[in-house]
């Protein structure tokens, strides 16, 4: 019986280190497979937003092409169905599609300075689709040197990098907020350097 317990005590030690052991590697295990899960979600998010981002970038353009066609070269009354409302309606629908992207992008990753700006210069690019339809006029980028069709051109491959690359979350809530006000302002380039033209009318 002496020697029984004379061997217990020998070996409680190991036993309570392989337990302490177990228990630590468990831990960790668990940490990891969060922090895993967690990147794996984010990736999963951003490959999204940046499917929606092509989407809407590729209904832009088409809605462009077929409202200046509509106004410049059909004569609306030869063509059945079609009107400027649907065209405006269209042009809305997308650009409200855009307005839900940004809240995404500013509620999934810490913006730097000059990200909110390019942010902010592309959606004011965007609503001139829907300004000119608005204003039952074609939108004016008739050649490929036009300054707003050019930055509209460089900023795009810099949204969606941004929509599609890993980034850490905002810090809170109010850093979030603080950058949709700021992408969402209509001062955009106001001592930034912006070569956006500045739009007239309201948000």
């Amino acid at each position: 019986m002496n020697q029984l317990l004379a061997e217990a005590v020998t070996e409680a030690p190991k036993f309570v280190s392989s337990v302490v052991l177990l228990a630590l590697a468990w831990g960790v295990g668990q940490r990891l497979a969060v922090k895993w899960n967690l990147r794996q979600k984010r990736s999963e998010l951003a490959l999204s937003t940046a499917r929606d981002f092509h989407e809407l970038y590729g209904d832009f353009f088409a809605t462009w092409k077929l409202w200046n066609y509509y106004r410049e070269v059909v004569k609306p009354q030869a063509l059945p169905g079609a009107s400027r409302w649907e065209m405006l309606k269209r042009a809305a629908e997308s650009e409200g599609h855009f307005e839900a992207m940004l809240v995404r992008l500013c509620c999934d990753r810490r913006l730097t300075a000059s990200e909110r700006v390019d942010l902010r210069d592309f959606r004011l690019l965007y609503q001139q689709l829907r300004e000119a339809i608005r204003d039952d006029r074609p939108l004016s980028w008739r050649s490929s040197d036009h300054p707003d069709y050019q930055e509209f051109k460089r900023l795009a491959p810099v949204v969606a990098a941004l929509a599609a690359g890993e980034a850490l979350p905002p810090d809170s809530p109010r850093d979030a907020s603080e950058a949709l006000c700021h992408i969402t302002s209509r001062r955009a380039g106001a001592g930034e350097g912006s070569a956006v033209s500045q739009p007239t009318g309201g948000n």
